[in-house]
């Protein structure tokens, strides 16, 4: 593994800190602030507060992860344009580098404070890294040129995607300061998308054996006691492409899938137990779902397919929640919330949203206690 010093944030005490703007090394608190209600409380009633996260100077951002303590990573513009990867704590967006190259891009972050997501070498070449304790490593590759970090879990197991010596794509399991072939499913190809805590993983490959002429379906799989299994073979989504994208500890996963070749829209399941349950068709309308959490609410995004704007959804007791109408944007930047990537246990919610200059924002959602 090669390291490179970060040149974005470095996590303080857990005590706080007071950040130094003129420091060219800024501090990311990993001071805890549990919000004030928990997911069973959500049942009740779903109100939230919304927090712009703004850029790194530039014009856009987007979200992709967030702990229990409302910790945020994900992706911003600089003021020269360039892509980095960001952490958000305590009203502050910190740059956290790269690994000698221009770009970077976070795409989880555990209740630790520790970040994974994709960064180029000064060679150019994209690698997946971990950000901790102030340090951006390289995890290196299984053979190949590239390699990107989907998750991690509270036990520092980390999954992603990585080339082979031959090119090919093949899911991964980094731990313990190596980095494991997952397989596939009987074809060559295969990702990684989640890892809950009890280091189940989920994600999608292609089978030599697909239902129909084309060799191009992707399955879902989930990775067990060193095992990779079909999920149609579970009871699981078993169409043309499915996409298993989150997974809690209790066992859920949520995830996208096709049902047809003629079929242009997304729909959404969530899986548990060996029942699948189904959100949408994907006929009238594009349902992806992104994130779920242990009390098996759901977020992601939909869209008519006869046009119109994108909307983050929220998905609960059964119910599925425009999260538009969960939230006043009177007073924001934002004319609409375009996407929800991630909710923790805790119910705080992030994804990106429209602002009136037509950018694109990260947001939080913070939950407001239900009225006694």
């Amino acid at each position: 593994m090669k390291k490179s010093v970060a040149i974005g944030i470095r996590p303080a005490a857990l005590s706080g800190f007071q950040p130094m703007r003129s420091c060219p090394v800024l501090a990311f608190s990993l001071a805890l602030a549990l919000p004030a209600v928990l997911p069973s409380a959500l049942h009740a009633a779903f109100s939230y507060t919304i927090t712009d996260l703004g850029t790194l100077g530039g014009s856009n951002s987007s979200a992709s992860g967030v702990n229990d303590y409302g910790q945020v990573v994900g992706t911003a513009t600089t003021v020269y344009g360039v892509s980095r990867a960001f952490g958000y704590s305590a009203g502050v967006m910190y740059d956290l580098g790269t690994l000698g190259g221009d770009y970077s891009s976070a795409s989880a972050i555990n209740d630790h404070g520790q970040v994974v997501g994709t960064a180029t070498t000064s060679s150019g070449a994209s690698h997946a890294f971990l950000f901790a304790n102030g340090v951006m490593t390289d995890l290196g590759t299984l053979g190949g040129n590239s390699s990107s970090a989907s998750a991690i879990n509270n036990n520092g197991r980390i999954v992603g995607t990585s080339t082979i010596s031959y090119g090919v794509q093949r899911a991964f399991l980094f731990a313990n300061g190596v980095m494991y072939d997952l397989g596939t499913l009987g074809g060559d190809y295969s990702t990684a998308t989640a890892i809950n805590d009890n280091n189940v993983i989920v994600g999608t490959s292609g089978s030599t054996n697909p239902p129909n002429p084309d060799n191009g379906d992707d399955y879902g799989f989930i990775f067990l006691n060193g095992r990779m299994q079909n999920l149609a073979t579970l009871g699981g989504p078993g169409d043309l492409y499915v996409f298993p994208i989150s997974i809690s500890n209790s066992g859920q996963i949520a995830g996208t899938y096709t049902i047809s070749y003629g079929e242009i829209g997304f729909a959404s399941f969530i899986y548990s137990g060996g029942t699948t349950g189904y959100l949408g068709s994907g006929i009238s309308e594009s349902l992806l779902a992104r994130g779920i959490n242990d009390a098996g609410q759901v977020v992601g995004s939909y869209q008519s397919l006869s046009g119109g704007p994108q909307y983050g959804f929220l998905y609960s007791g059964g119910v599925r929640y425009d999260l538009n109408a969960l939230v006043d944007l009177s007073g924001s930047d934002f004319t609409h919330l375009s996407n929800a990537v991630a909710i923790s246990n805790t119910g705080y919610i992030v994804g990106t949203g429209t602002t009136t200059a037509g950018n694109t924002h990260a947001f939080l959602l913070t939950p407001i206690p239900p009225s006694l």
